[in-house]
């Protein structure tokens, strides 16, 4: 039997190669006017937009779910029976519905910076092959160091520095090597209609955002005063991505949808497209918890490999020896970063542990230490969970 931190390695694996390929194959194999309802293909706005209804579903399970093993756990008596079924939820979708707090508010910055990424999600991949966007996107590593150096104050190691720039010179590599065979053959993998530095500053800006939302978001959950749980937080951002891709449909593609249709285009391949970018953040936590930092980002090589691999037969693509090149130096970059990032968090845990809690005021001072330095919790005399 698979252990969990096997499982969810597989299972971020097989996500983020098969969100690529999908969303790949369904924005240059649908809209060919083949069937009664020919038209342009789906709206990005309302994919967008689906996933995050998606999202506010999951987050509200998974909230029921914790919070109903938690109680059993506790050994409370009053959890028997549909009445108590009834109020559990009640109770727990109460905090989950309010959204007008302070806290809720400050989640508005990465919704909309959320809502941009996942909509130049879909025009990177109709404009870039599959191994260009995987090697590429691979520079949210970069932004996502620079803005934790500069927002969290997260200390970086000269190793961590070392394996930046050679991130960044594994992608510049790629891509001058791309514009120079360009310059001189027509590539079979460039398909008319195709923009590829449209492509290129999408996938730039979805790094960007990325990294900045992630970054941020870590932060309003570090100093949040107030006690909700991560599940209920996604939520609140679901929501308010929701109300913003409402608005998005609304202000750009109004007139699409009047003619078409809001869910024109829409077939079982474009639900799969929903669904594994709803699991998305979803899968990347489990990864996190069972796993660790250094085999995430082995996960998250794999993939982009394996992407690259099955997009040669599906999609004709063809991978060059400067590809090659310099998608090995991106690897071995994305690799070296883990490792030192998994090692510094290891030295943490042992010079804090050292001192471990004794009191509760203490140990609550422990937890928030060891948070904010992204260390796992274990010390000498007692379990703290």
């Amino acid at each position: 039997m698979l252990s969990a931190k096997n499982a969810s390695l597989l299972a971020g694996i097989f996500q983020q190669t098969a969100l690529v390929l999908i969303i790949r194959y369904s924005k240059t194999k649908t809209g060919d006017g083949d069937n009664d309802n020919a038209g342009p293909s789906y709206l990005n706005s309302v994919a967008v937009a689906s996933a995050e209804v998606f999202k506010l579903c999951l987050a509200f399970v998974l909230e029921l779910i914790t919070t109903r093993k938690s109680q059993f756990e506790n050994g409370a008596s009053e959890i028997r029976g549909k009445t108590s079924i009834v109020t559990h939820v009640q109770k727990t979708i109460k905090p989950m519905l309010i959204c007008n707090d302070r806290e809720s508010i400050k989640l508005i910055v990465p919704a909309l910076l959320y809502l941009i990424q996942n909509n130049l999600l879909f025009v990177a991949l109709a404009n870039l092959s599959v191994g260009i966007y995987q090697v590429t996107n691979q520079g949210k590593l970069l932004t996502t160091a620079l803005l934790s150096r500069i927002m969290l104050k997260k200390q970086l190691s000269g190793g961590q520095y070392a394996s930046i720039a050679l991130l960044g010179f594994g992608v510049a590599y790629i891509h001058l090597s791309e514009h120079w065979s360009k310059s001189e053959s027509t590539r079979p993998d460039v398909e008319e209609g195709q923009n590829q530095i449209l492509g290129l500053v999408a996938v730039l800006i979805c790094c960007i955002t990325s990294s900045f939302s992630g970054v941020y978001f870590e932060f309003v959950l570090k100093k949040s005063p107030t006690q909700l749980s991560v599940h209920c937080r996604n939520f609140h951002l679901a929501s308010w991505s929701l109300v913003l891709a409402i608005i998005h449909i609304l202000w750009h593609d109004l007139e699409q949808v009047k003619q078409y249709g809001v869910f024109h285009g829409f077939d079982v391949l474009v639900v799969l497209v929903v669904i594994m970018q709803g699991v998305t953040g979803f899968v990347v936590s489990m990864m996190i918890k069972y796993a660790d930092n250094v085999l995430k980002g082995f996960a998250i090589a794999i993939a982009a490999v394996l992407a690259t691999l099955v997009s040669v037969p599906l999609f004709g693509a063809s991978i060059s020896s400067s590809f090659v090149i310099g998608a090995s130096i991106v690897a071995c970059a994305v690799k070296m970063y883990s490792y030192y990032d998994g090692k510094n968090n290891s030295k943490v845990v042992e010079v804090v542990a050292k001192t471990a809690p004794t009191t509760v005021v203490e140990e609550k001072e422990f937890m928030l230490e060891l948070l904010e330095k992204g260390g796992k919790v274990s010390t000498p005399s007692k379990e703290v969970s």
